[in-house]
Order: structure tokens, then sequence, then C-alpha cells
């Protein structure tokens, strides 16, 4: 009989395969294999995803071309270009910041997950060891626990 439990990488793993080399279990019956995690995918260097950046880079970017719009104006106004364009600037840069991080506010969070290595351990026994092996697996926080003949 076979029986593969699947673990996270933590202490209940290394106490769980403690108990089973106590008991009847002997070492050539267990065979432990860890796996891989998917590669991460390429991300591109001082680039993050923080969405206070992003909202920053979209609201420079807006106030930039509100402060050329708004100094070409301020040639014909009495505050003049100087003026005009600094107030272009700061209603561009919120703009552009409120109209990136309000929407995606509630986004930033969710995308956020972290994957734990999983360890399976495959243990080969007899038929009358299965119940116990089982409970053991099961008591020490198995994930999955499965059986063949």
């Amino acid at each position: 009989m076979i029986i593969i439990g699947t673990f996270e990488q933590s202490i209940e793993l290394e106490q769980a395969l403690t108990v089973l080399e106590n008991s009847s279990i002997s070492k050539d019956q267990i065979l432990i294999i860890f796996m891989d995690d998917k590669p991460s995918p390429i991300q591109i260097p001082g680039r993050t995803q923080n969405i206070h950046s992003n909202a920053f880079e979209i609201g420079m970017a807006s106030g930039t071309g509100c402060a050329v719009i708004g100094a070409s104006v301020g040639f014909t106004l009495y505050l003049g270009p100087i003026i005009c364009g600094l107030l272009g600037a700061l209603i561009g840069f919120t703009i552009g910041y409120a109209l990136y991080y309000f929407p995606n506010e509630g986004k930033s969070h969710s995308k956020k997950t972290k994957n734990t290595p999983e360890i399976a351990v495959i243990i080969q026994c007899a038929n009358s060891q299965l119940p116990f092996i089982e409970e053991i697996l099961w008591k020490y926080q198995a994930i999955t626990v499965g059986k063949s003949n």
C-alpha cells in the first residue's frame, strides 16, 4: 500500500516524519519530494506595483501636460505664463492622481498572495498500518492525503 501526503514546509512535517520513523516505518519506506514553484514572471527592474507610485507617475504625466497648456494659455491672460503653468501643473497632477488612485484603490490588496512551498511525502506500508499512518498525517496538518494499492 502507498500513502501520499502533501504538506507545507513547516515544523509539523518534521514532527510527523519523526513520529513515523519512531513507529514501525523505516526511512527506506519514506520518500520526500520538494515541489518546485512556477517561476515568477520577469519584472522590469525599477518598476513597482505599488498603487501610490503608479498614481504618482500618472499624476506627474498629466501635471506636465496641463502645465504646458496652462503656460501656453497664460501668454494671453493677466496672470502670465509662469503662474498659469504652475496652476495647470497643480490641477493636472491632482486630477491625474485621483483618476488613477480611486478606481484602483480596492484592487491593490487582492493581488498579494504568497505561495508556500509544498512537500509530497510518499510512504510504502502494509494494509494494517494504513489507518495509523493516515491518522498521523492528518494530525500533523497534511494538506491532502491519498492512498493507492
